[in-house]
């Protein structure tokens, strides 16, 4: 759960209490967008089907939740890249293959659309996701190393940031105006990143 709610929940029924306010934002998110969804509490607690007392007892307000929200996503994207990172390839396009695998799908996510595309994430949010980017490029980066530790003695955490940026903000670009992306944008996305470390590793 996220630091910047106004306590965490530390027993079963606070944790579930949570869960289900997270659970009617995202379903918001989808179903009437950011705007009405923050615009009063009323509607995130009828929805959540927990008293205002409970809302207020974890969050300031609905634009809180949401950012609690967007948080939590960002956990769910360093968890991936742990999971990437344990595995085994036999060489380096297998690895940036999964990676590219593993997060070309994360803009399907209406709720994910709404928060990142339309420019819905606080400061707070923004600051957060920089650091999980940076986060996934150092597994990335450590990954590679391990798996081909002579072909890759040149490359540097930061290539493998630039390397996971272009494919964020390609795949922000594909899926900007299309649900589903747009198919060749999001080939292009895969290109851009996997030549761009092409030229690091050599």
């Amino acid at each position: 759960m996220a630091e910047t709610m106004r306590r965490l929940p530390a027993q079963r029924r606070s944790r579930e209490t949570v869960q289900r306010i997270l659970d009617a934002a995202e379903s918001l998110l989808v179903t009437v967008g950011y705007e009405r969804a923050v615009e009063s509490p009323a509607l995130l607690v009828e929805k959540s089907g927990v008293s205002k007392g409970a809302f207020y007892a974890y969050f300031t307000s609905p634009d809180m939740a949401m950012e609690t929200l967007a948080l939590d996503y960002m956990e769910r994207s360093t968890a991936m890249a742990d999971d990437f990172a344990a595995e085994d390839y036999g060489s380096w396009e297998e690895v940036t293959a999964r990676a590219i695998s593993t997060y070309s799908g994360y803009y399907r996510n209406p709720a994910v659309r709404e928060l990142w595309l339309n420019g819905h994430l606080s400061p707070v949010a923004v600051a957060a996701d920089e650091r999980a980017n940076l986060y996934i490029a150092t597994r990335l980066w450590e990954t590679l190393r391990r798996i081909e530790p002579e072909r890759t003695t040149r490359l540097e955490v930061v290539h493998c940031a630039v390397a996971i940026e272009i494919l964020d903000y390609l795949l922000r670009f594909a899926f900007r105006h299309e649900p589903d992306g747009n198919a060749q944008l999001i080939a292009e996305s895969i290109v851009a990143m996997t030549e761009y470390l092409r030229t690091r590793i050599g």
